[in-house]
């Protein structure tokens, strides 16, 4: 038994308050046997006459026994029972520790947490049809092949800590694929290997931004990102985005503070809109004039159905003030927790050091498995695979859309990505977009409003219809039954 002494008055009291306080939290429960007063005395260092005193102290309270031949255990049914149930409960809800004075950030980071998690936003039974956002399809082809290489690959090498830049031989491969694949101009020096792209976008928030420091966002956006940079102190400023991507002209005058430029420009997160190569340049050119850096974060710019791929905003930078943020989340799977992070040469090792102060690397053995998935080919086939298999939701979902609401909504984002933005008429639903979320649950369709990525309400209902996880079976029944929803409410 593990007790502490607090080194206030007598010891055979500070033997009985130890103990005592032990059995009113709970860790020495009713009828447990308490250690032999000789064996207790010399783990504490005392002598047995001290453990003597202390237990007759707690005899005389009643909160233990001694029976010959039993030896001294916790009494049962102790009066105050109630209390030490009571007290322990609260100790595990903190509620004995008065004051807790949280960081901004932790407060803000938890404020985030808590809209996303309260058990009151999340369906108390499966939904018959889920529209989730964000979600995809895990396909048994590839994580076959990702279980085969995975125990291939577990050698002793994989045991031991790796390098805060990440696996060279992945760093290589990304690489070669970015600049293939995303029009990318980089080598292997200059990527960085991450737990995802929400913990860059946490690291570069650190390394740029401070409580004097401006960040243009596009409003709406991703809030993930908006969290990241609040938590730094910095001031956001929300610039519109419209078909064409955010609005450069409408930049404001940075005037002395420092600070980043957050844009999602191969497919705006949550519009779908697609930055137009007069607004990328003029971008780079506002960026370069004020001494700016451009966050791009490209999180799902593999999935393109219609017209030509557009290319990276990285490699359009002939300045190099491009941080370029790309995951393969989307691609293969969310759990999977890698991304990585493009830098100009003079930036890798202020975000190293970062990283290493963070949690050291990324999983070395998921890396070294990435690598070998992408190097013998299953990445393209698998990345093939799913643009079809999306591609066929894709255009389910635009025919069950327009055949159940016809001239009542306009389409977004419908070219790209894994999701649609659909704005109703302002006429469509009095009832209100809370209502008909909770209506829409309880008829078993998960829906979801684009309200809350809005740091200004838009003033009209818009909702998100993800089908990266959704059957294409399963969409036009989903799409029929929310039409009822809506007449019902109506």
């Amino acid at each position: 038994m593990l007790l502490t002494l607090d080194g206030e008055g007598a010891l055979y009291m500070q033997v009985y308050r130890s103990l005592k306080q032990q059995i009113l939290a709970g860790r020495l429960r009713e009828g447990e046997r308490l250690p032999a007063s000789r064996l207790l005395a010399d783990s504490l260092g005392v002598s047995r006459n001290v453990v003597l005193q202390g237990y007759d102290q707690l005899k005389s309270e009643g909160f233990i026994v001694g029976r010959v031949g039993a030896g001294t255990r916790v009494a049962d049914h102790l009066a105050t029972a109630d209390v030490r149930t009571g007290l322990a409960a609260a100790r595990r809800r903190g509620e004995t520790v008065s004051a807790v004075r949280l960081t901004e950030q932790a407060n803000i980071a938890l404020a985030y947490w808590q809209a996303r998690a309260q058990p009151g936003t999340l369906p108390t039974r499966a939904l018959d049809y889920d529209f989730r956002y964000g979600d995809v399809e895990v396909d048994p082809l590839s994580a076959r092949i990702w279980r085969r290489l995975s125990g291939h690959l577990f050698t002793h090498s994989v045991h031991q800590y790796g390098h805060p830049q990440g696996e060279p031989v992945l760093r290589e491969i990304i690489a070669e694929y970015a600049g293939a694949g995303r029009g990318c101009d980089c080598d292997p020096g200059q990527v960085c290997i991450v737990n995802g792209s929400q913990q860059a976008l946490d690291i570069l928030a650190r390394m740029f931004l401070s409580p004097d420091s401006q960040v243009i966002v596009e409003e709406p956006g991703y809030p993930g990102a908006r969290t990241a940079f609040q938590a730094t102190g910095a001031t956001l400023v929300p610039v519109p985005v419209d078909l064409a991507g955010i609005k450069v002209g409408q930049f404001p005058d940075p005037g002395s503070a420092n600070g980043l430029i957050y844009v999602t420009p191969s497919h705006q997160f949550p519009t779908g809109s697609i930055l137009s190569l007069p607004r990328r340049l003029a971008l780079l050119e506002w960026a370069e004039q004020h001494n700016r850096f451009i966050l791009e974060d490209d999180y799902d710019g593999e999935f393109r159905y219609a017209g030509r791929p557009i290319p990276a905003l990285q490699g359009l930078d002939p300045a190099g003030r491009t941080l370029y943020v790309g995951t393969f989340s989307k691609v293969l799977f969310p759990a999977l927790r890698i991304g990585y992070v493009i830098l100009p040469g003079n930036l890798v090792e202020p975000f190293v050091g970062l990283r290493w102060l963070c949690d050291r690397h990324t999983a070395t053995h998921q890396q070294r498995v990435l690598a070998a998935f992408i190097r013998e080919g299953h990445y393209e086939r698998h990345l093939r695979r799913m643009r079809k298999r999306y591609q066929g939701r894709r255009r389910a979902l635009i025919d069950a859309l327009h055949q159940a609401f016809g001239a009542e909504i306009e389409l977004h984002g419908t070219n790209a990505g894994l999701h649609l933005l659909v704005w109703f008429r302002e006429d469509a639903l009095a009832a209100g977009e809370s209502t008909l979320i909770a209506a829409a649950r309880a008829a078993g369709v998960g829906v979801y409003p684009v309200s809350p990525l809005y740091q200004r309400p838009p003033g009209r209902l818009g909702l998100l219809f993800g089908y990266g996880g959704i059957p294409e079976a399963r969409i036009a029944p989903g799409i029929a039954r929310l039409r009822r929803v809506f007449a019902a409410l109506r």
